[in-house]
């Protein structure tokens, strides 16, 4: 009598840790504005009209203080700072990170001379040909930073949801719908540039709203996997429902400033509504979205810490970039009186 041996393997596994914290969240935030900012920047300037310095000037005051905050959280996001330097020691052409660490300062140095640029205009009345090609070199290395930041994620087949060329595009046009809405709040004090900037975000949002449409309902692999994952998990509706209704009240808002001309607490409420829909879009893509099992079955939780790598990391960024704001404009300003009176 032949005896029949059965064995069962058991298959044991432990909840992936978040790879990406708060840190990260904070500088796609920041270094997407900056970046959309410079490109509009740059489109200002090579329409080569008048009424544009206004608005290029805000754009590109903006893109520094944004691009100075913005490096600074993703150094508390690499835990590992002092082995940056690897990055250009070791190049690594094939790797989207190692893009950025080129990309990243190139952005850095175009945008500080491009604001220097303005800077000379302004004060100086001085104005250099090669301002606009240091704004096109500018554009072009915030370009390219935006598809770094897109395609650093969406190269992960290991994350499906992340796996699609729409998560650049997305991550691009909820960036450039909040750019209106801060130039408004910039130019608050002169009403007239008000409609302009509000047709330019209702045109945004609308961009936004069918792409993002057409990622939700399209056949690739991150299509399918969003919309098994609102099918299993319920918190997943409500995320969405969240930016939908964000969506909805920036829309409204920019709609009801292209008829009539609002105060300054009305302008402020809609740049912030539009951050906080930027914002919102970044965390899902980024923290939510990790909370997905990888490869078990078992979901990996996240516990939202009130220390350096969760609410304070988020307080402290936007604190630095409020106090960045406040220096630079005060710096500008001193700056332009010392000049003018010798």
């Amino acid at each position: 009598m032949n005896e029949q041996a059965t064995y069962i393997a058991e298959i044991m596994a432990q909840p992936q840790e978040f790879f990406w914290l708060p840190w990260a969240v904070q500088y796609f935030f920041f270094i997407g504005i900056a970046s959309c900012a410079v490109l509009y920047a740059c489109w200002l300037n090579w329409q080569a009209k008048s009424g544009n310095d206004r608005l290029e000037m805000i754009a590109i005051f903006i893109s520094i203080t944004m691009g100075i905050t913005g490096p600074l959280a993703l150094t508390a996001d690499l835990h590992q700072t002092a082995r940056v330097w690897h990055f250009y020691a070791h190049p690594t052409l094939w790797s989207w990170m190692w893009w950025g660490s080129v990309l990243l300062p190139l952005f850095t140095t175009f945008s500080g001379l491009y604001f220097i640029a303005l800077l000379v205009k302004l004060i100086w009345k001085k104005e250099f040909k090669a301002t606009r090609w240091i704004a096109l070199l500018s554009a072009v290395s915030a370009a390219g930073l935006l598809l770094y930041t897109g395609r650093e994620a969406s190269v992960l087949i290991a994350r499906p949801i992340w796996f699609s060329w729409w998560i650049p595009v997305l991550m691009f046009l909820s960036a450039m719908q909040a750019l209106p809405a801060l130039i408004n709040l910039g130019t608050r004090r002169e009403p007239q540039y008000q409609h302009r900037l509000a047709r330019f975000h209702v045109v945004t949002l609308l961009l936004l709203a069918v792409c993002f449409g057409l990622w939700l309902s399209g056949d690739t692999v991150s299509g399918v996997a969003v919309r098994h994952q609102l099918d299993v998990a319920s918190p997943g509706w409500w995320m969405l429902m969240g930016i939908c209704a964000l969506w909805a009240v920036a829309l409204v808002m920019a709609l009801r400033n292209l008829k009539v001309t609002r105060s300054v607490p009305y302008i402020t409420l809609s740049a912030l509504v539009a951050m906080g829909l930027t914002w919102s879009l970044r965390w899902v893509f980024l923290m939510e979205v990790q909370a997905v099992p990888k490869y078990n079955i078992i979901a990996n939780p996240y516990d939202y810490p009130l220390g350096t790598d969760g609410m304070m990391a988020i307080i402290g960024t936007f604190g630095l970039w409020i106090a960045l704001t406040i220096m630079v404009r005060e710096g500008v300003r001193w700056f332009a009186r010392r000049v003018q009176h010798g």
